[in-house]
């Protein structure tokens, strides 16, 4: 699977799939209220301050993960090989960088990370990324 195109859809994929939490908590409603609750802080929710520094936080996330999908969109049209190994290294060590915190947090011990299902799942666009920005070969038309 050395096709830039097949990892870059699988990448826009999982993170339209992996973002879809985030869209909803920002909606509020029961995943808002499942968030506040995994996050274990006493008192949170009814602390109006704490709930509006949450909401600002998503905002901030929604608009980072809708520029990580604007940017696996438009790597997807880039038709030159050195171009496009560049782009999905760059797009690589931004995923890696969204998610080594909650792989530090599991290492440490902390119970602030997602599910380790999750976490793997977070990881399968890391792997494909820098592996076609190495490895990546244009398809030819026959």
């Amino acid at each position: 699977m050395k096709n830039f195109r097949n990892i870059l859809i699988l990448t826009l994929i999982l993170d339209l799939v992996q973002s879809i939490p985030l869209f909803l908590a920002m909606s509020g409603g029961e995943m808002k209220e499942m968030m506040i609750a995994d996050m274990g802080i006493e008192g949170l929710a009814q602390n109006a301050g704490a709930i509006a520094i949450l909401d600002t936080m998503l905002f901030v996330f929604a608009f980072i993960m809708a520029g990580y999908l604007a940017s696996t969109i438009y790597a997807m049209r880039l038709k030159e090989l050195s171009s496009l190994k560049t782009a999905t290294f760059l797009l690589g060590i931004l995923h890696l960088a969204w998610t080594l915190p909650d792989f530090i947090s599991l290492i440490t011990g902390s119970s602030a990370h997602p599910p380790i299902p999750l976490m793997i799942v977070s990881l399968l666009p890391i792997i494909g990324l820098f592996y076609v920005a190495k490895n990546g070969e244009l398809k030819t038309s026959v």
